[in-house]
């Protein structure tokens, strides 16, 4: 009952989060799934601003294991009296009381730039009449000295606690059920709640953790064989992968998978592997300007009115399924730079064609000349193939790539349209 009232009434936080804060929180996020990438690790997730600033899952072995993390980037020191301590521990003992079952583990961070300092005599420890220890009471909690700490702690905690929960909660038995929560809470306990805090005072700011997941990157981009002219990109994605699956509702959707992230770098390697191997033409396929509006009908029966039909059919025919498998390739810019060539070689074989020949052709010369351009393109490409990936090696599919061109703006054997390209 106690645990069913803690996971439905736990104080919702989000609404704290700022912009800066967001930022540390996706950054800390990546180093995080870098690092697991880095030792080789297959089943740790991540997600931001759900349980916590950053939570880490590892389903590795039989024991699922979370870290629960707060991220505080400050330009002031932390006593115990801080709201942003205080805060984190209620949301460390709601998350450890509440949520995590027997086959778990769970740890907490509290991650800041910021370092320790004593507390002032303010507040609950107004209260307690002992003399506060020489120590700050944080630095006793991250160096164990419970018995040195707790009277004083505890008192904070509590009073801090409890006003908290009395703010979201209107039902008086709700709030009795957090004091006997406490109440129940020996020293034996609080030692195994602490103990579960790693506390991180003076650590990385928001740019010293960018720079370091810079560096990781780079470490594991030269582990799969990345430029290293990609990592800005690399780490770009990575953010905006972690921060816009903060806004789903579902936690599957909202979760970044380490193998997310290694899928990452092996799609930016055979991008690297494309470029390499990539055919430049591709960019100048888009800029041939041409204003020749006719199909391929027209223009063979423009030069040559006896035609068949029968034949101009099969022609459109083989258009279509040229078209088809052009626009299923998996590269279009391939598929630019391949046209682009075919086009370039059967442009100059074509204007040589037109000088030797009066306006008017017979339907054998027109058939012969295509096959001339299928024959001459078709050893250009295997040519340019040593050098590119090019889209097809295939004659058939040279051929068709010519009856494309002739059904579209760009091939045909009179001056019927200007093609500039």
């Amino acid at each position: 009952m106690i645990k069913e009232v803690l996971q439905t009434e736990q104080i919702n936080t989000d609404a704290d989060s700022s912009i800066k804060g967001i930022g540390l929180q996706k950054i800390r996020a990546a180093e995080r799934l870098l690092g697991a990438l880095l030792e080789n690790k297959r089943a740790v997730f991540c997600t931001i601003e759900h349980i916590d600033d950053v939570l880490e899952v590892d389903v590795e072995h039989e024991t699922t294991n979370y870290t629960a993390e707060q991220n505080k980037s400050y330009s002031t020191d932390f006593s115990m009296n801080s709201h942003e301590v205080k805060n984190s521990l209620r949301i460390f003992f709601d998350t450890w009381y509440g949520t995590i079952e027997v086959s778990e583990s769970i740890k907490f961070v509290f991650y800041t730039n910021t370092n320790i300092k004593k507390e002032k005599k303010v507040g609950e420890l107004k209260k307690i009449k002992e003399t506060l220890p020489e120590e700050p009471l944080i630095q006793l909690l991250c160096e164990k000295k419970y018995d040195e700490a707790f009277p004083f702690v505890l008192p904070i905690f509590r009073a801090y606690y409890l006003e908290q929960h009395k703010k979201h909660i209107n039902k008086e038995e709700d709030i009795e059920l957090f004091e006997k929560i406490l109440d129940s809470m020996d020293k034996e306990k609080w030692e195994k709640f602490f103990d579960l805090i790693e506390w991180n005072f003076g650590k990385a700011d928001e740019i010293e953790i960018r720079k370091n997941v810079e560096r990781l990157v780079g470490e594991i981009c030269l582990k799969y064989n990345v430029n290293e002219k990609y990592i800005p990109a690399i780490v770009a994605q990575m953010l905006d992968m972690i921060e816009s699956r903060k806004f789903e509702d579902d936690f599957l959707c909202r979760i970044v998978h380490v193998a997310e992230i290694k899928s990452l770098f092996l799609e930016f390697a055979q991008e690297a592997k494309i470029q390499e191997k990539l055919d430049p033409m591709y960019e100048k396929w888009d800029d041939i300007q041409c204003d020749d509006v006719r199909n391929i009908n027209e223009k063979f029966l423009c030069v040559c009115p006896d035609f068949e039909k029968d034949s101009l059919e099969e022609l459109e025919e083989e258009y279509i399924d040229g078209a088809y498998e052009q626009s299923h390739h998996q590269n279009h810019r391939q598929v630019k730079a391949y046209n682009y060539r075919v086009y370039k070689a059967c442009q100059k074989k074509i204007k040589k064609f037109l000088k030797e020949r009066n306006s008017a052709f017979t339907q054998d010369e027109i058939e012969v000349f295509i096959e001339e351009l299928t024959h001459g393109a078709y050893e250009f490409i295997q040519d340019k193939a040593k050098t590119y990936d090019v889209a097809f090696e295939d004659q058939d599919m040279i051929r068709k790539t010519i009856i494309i061109l002739f059904q579209e703006c760009y091939l045909a054997l009179d001056e019927g349209g200007n093609v500039n390209g």
